[in-house]
């Protein structure tokens, strides 16, 4: 089919060709007519052309790498595809085929260079055109990655917050039966006491199994007591920090850890106390129980060494504290990082561990702190634990 006057025009990469030049660049081409589902192109074969949708729709599609298909996009009339080949005249990146009946000039990769070739201007002109293409699309790629982590991220959110609807509703419903039955069992016990020895050992199995039941619905409360909101106190985060690794290590004195808090200026920070001391308990509880499982030392001085450092930074423009505390302790196997936050997620169930510690944390972080919550660990390298909080909310 003869290619018709003026193919090119509009189209964005020969934008900057006079009409000359463009009227000579299609008469190295060729123009043809396919019918749906017909491929233009296909992933991992030799790029010899470029292609001009004169008309129609088409479907990019790309290998899974098992043996299926996904569909990246679509191109409409006026865009290219296989423009790299005029280039690198490298392997295709992913097929193109026609979603309806379309119109493509087809313009090989020799003949182009033949005739750019003895101009410099024209190849200049495809360069500077070339790259912004590029450009564009590293943007829009960048863009459409942050929208993804984004979009994950508000899903990760709204997730943790209906666990935590349903661990609060299940706790409130909890209490007061659970009440019951521990006075219950209190009364049973008192009659053990009075000579009752035939109900001793089922009581004393029933108050153990009813302490484990109020043990887990505290620390449900405590998944829901991390969304309190209030008036916000003037603090400095250094100073709160510093004071919870204290109270942790007063209250767990054969915890066997070493906790250094560099010194550094004050870090004034408009929040709860409360929140903050509760997010640092939870951490170093969960380094002790799993990043030192075996350095139980009497004397506190142990192995077990921890670190907790305060940098400022920004978070979303906005001026924000980074706390980051780092251990060199076993580490966390890649495949349980994506889960760590998680209720009820625990390697340690066996030791009597809930898996509630980090989803308290993940909570209260990203709640009523406005913050972002990272981790980072890999086997045997120790874990990173990274809250970035603004100044201000």
């Amino acid at each position: 089919m003869p290619t018709p006057c003026g193919a090119l025009d509009g189209i964005a990469l020969f934008d900057s060709f006079t009409a000359a030049e463009r009227a000579a660049v299609e008469a190295q081409g060729r123009v043809f007519e396919a019918p749906p589902g017909h491929v233009l192109m296909r992933e991992g074969t030799e790029a010899q052309s470029l292609y001009v949708l004169l008309s129609g729709t088409v479907r990019v599609v790309r290998s899974d790498g098992v043996g299926g298909q996904v569909e990246v996009g679509f191109r409409q009339a006026g865009e290219c595809f296989g423009e790299m080949a005029l280039v690198d005249g490298g392997t295709r990146s992913a097929s193109i085929i026609a979603a309806t009946p379309v119109t493509v000039f087809e313009l090989e990769r020799d003949l182009f260079l033949s005739l750019i070739s003895p101009s410099p201007d024209l190849l200049a002109k495809l360069l500077r055109e070339l790259s912004r293409m590029i450009r564009d699309v590293s943007e829009r790629v960048v863009r459409e990655d942050l929208e993804r982590r984004a979009r994950q991220a508000e899903s990760a959110l709204a997730r943790h917050r209906a666990i935590t609807q349903a661990v609060t509703g299940l706790a409130h419903e909890l209490n007061t039966p659970l009440g019951v039955c521990v006075t219950a069992a209190s009364h049973l016990q008192d009659l053990a006491v009075m000579g009752m020895e035939d109900v001793r050992e089922p009581t004393a199995l029933l108050q153990s199994n009813l302490a484990r039941a109020v043990e887990l619905v505290e620390a449900f409360t405590a998944i829901a007591a991390c969304q309190h909101t209030g008036p916000l106190d003037g603090l400095d985060a250094r100073e709160v920090v510093e004071q919870a690794a204290a109270l942790f290590l007063a209250q767990h004195p054969d915890c066997g850890l070493s906790i250094t808090i560099p010194p550094g200026d004050p870090c004034p920070w408009l929040g709860h106390a409360a929140h903050l001391d509760r997010v640092v308990h939870h951490l170093l509880d969960n380094v002790r129980a799993h990043a030192y499982p075996t350095h139980i030392h009497p004397n506190g001085t142990g192995a077990g060494q921890v670190t907790i450092a305060l940098d400022p930074t920004t978070l979303e423009g906005k001026r924000a504290w980074r706390i980051t505390l780092r251990d060199s302790g076993g580490g966390i196997a890649a495949a349980h990082l994506p889960v760590l936050t998680d209720a009820f997620f625990t390697t340690a169930r066996g030791r009597g561990h809930k898996g509630l510690g980090l989803a308290v944390v993940f909570n209260t972080v990203t709640g009523p702190m406005g913050g972002r919550l990272a981790i980072d660990s890999q086997p045997g390298q120790g874990t990173s634990v990274t809250i970035v909080l603004p100044q201000e909310l």
